[in-house]
């Protein structure tokens, strides 16, 4: 469900309420697009309305907030869990990683440097 788009529309949305179109402008996306995402976040529980405004145009337009108070990632057996707590309700998922598309998680562990392998052997 999170891509960089929707990642973004949360970051901004933590800092102050803002509208579709406003969002659209920052993040560069059609407003279609947007309101997809905007859709998908508040059906999680992860996006709220806030409340209304007056637009340019002079109609009412909703503006959203991000409800995610926290969230935790934990590794465990293998298994990747996401934790997250938003508007006081903690919801979690879990993947097992080797069957996890590799576009959607990308890590490789850094090689040890030549120093810091001579110091712990």
């Amino acid at each position: 469900m999170l891509d960089e788009y929707s990642s973004r529309i949360i970051s901004l949305t933590s800092e102050e309420p803002l509208n579709a179109v406003d969002l659209s402008n920052a993040l560069g996306i059609p407003i279609a697009a947007c309101y997809r995402r905007i859709r998908a976040l508040k059906e999680a529980g992860i996006l709220k309305e806030e409340g209304r405004v007056v637009s340019i145009g002079g109609k009412l337009v909703a503006t959203y907030r991000s409800s995610i108070e926290s969230a935790e990632l934990m590794l465990q057996d293998g298994r990747l869990k996401v934790a997250i707590n938003a508007s006081g309700q903690k919801s979690s998922n879990e993947m097992v990683l080797a069957e996890e598309q590799p576009t959607m998680l990308h890590w490789t562990p850094k090689p040890a440097k030549e120093d810091e392998k001579s110091g712990s052997e």
